[in-house]
C-alpha cells in the first residue's frame, strides 16, 4: 500500500511539472486529440495525438475512427473525462486507488505518439509480452473465475501490469 502512494505521488509531481494536474492541466502543451482502440476486449489502447503529427498520420487515425471501437477524441475533453474513458473497458479493477487515470494522463503528455493501454483488469500493457498476457488472463478468467482468483498473484510489484509500476517505468522513474 505505501509503494501505491509513493507512485501516486511521484505521478502527481511529473503531472505538475509537466504543465499541472487535473485539472490545472488546462494547458495541453501540443496534445490536440487522443487515439482510442477499443476492439480487444483484453486491453483499450490509448495514443496521444500531438499538434505536430504529420497530416498524412492524422488522415489515416481520422480514417481508423470510422470504424466500431475505435475513436478520436479531443485532447480537453479525455483530460477532463480521462477517469470515465478509462473505466469502460475495465471488467474488473484489480488495481484499485492505483491513479490509472493520472497515470494515462501524464504517459500521454510525456509521450504523445506511444500507446500504452490499459486491460481488462485495470493493469498497464505496454509491450506485446503485456498484451499477450492480458488477452491470456482474461480468456483465464472468463473460462473459471475461481481458478482464475487462486492463480491470481498476491505481490503486486511482481505483476507485469501492475499500474503502479507500468506508469512509474514509462515516466522513467
Amino acid at each position: 500500500m505505501k509503494m501505491a502512494v509513493c507512485v501516486r505521488l511521484w505521478i502527481l509531481c511529473v503531472l505538475v511539472s509537466l504543465g499541472g494536474a487535473i485539472p490545472a492541466m488546462a494547458d495541453s502543451g501540443d496534445l490536440v486529440e487522443v487515439f482510442i482502440d477499443a476492439r480487444q476486449s483484453a486491453y483499450v489502447t490509448y495514443q496521444g495525438v500531438a499538434e505536430d503529427t504529420s497530416q498524412l498520420a492524422r488522415d489515416e487515425m481520422v480514417g481508423y475512427a470510422t470504424l466500431e471501437g475505435i475513436t478520436l477524441v479531443p485532447w480537453a475533453e479525455f483530460r477532463d473525462r480521462a477517469q470515465d474513458f478509462i473505466a469502460q473497458g475495465i471488467l474488473k479493477n484489480e488495481y484499485p486507488g492505483a491513479g490509472t487515470a493520472l497515470g494515462i494522463l501524464a504517459v500521454l503528455k510525456a509521450n504523445p505518439g506511444r500507446p500504452i493501454a490499459v486491460t481488462w483488469n485495470g493493469g498497464i500493457a505496454t509491450s506485446f509480452f503485456d498484451f499477450q498476457l492480458a488477452v491470456e488472463t482474461l480468456e483465464a478468467y472468463q473460462e473459471n473465475a475461481e481458478t482464475y482468483e487462486k492463480s491470481r498473484a498476491e505481490a503486486k510489484e511482481e505483476d507485469p501490469l501492475n499500474p503502479d509500476v507500468q506508469i512509474r517505468a514509462m515516466l522513467g522513474g
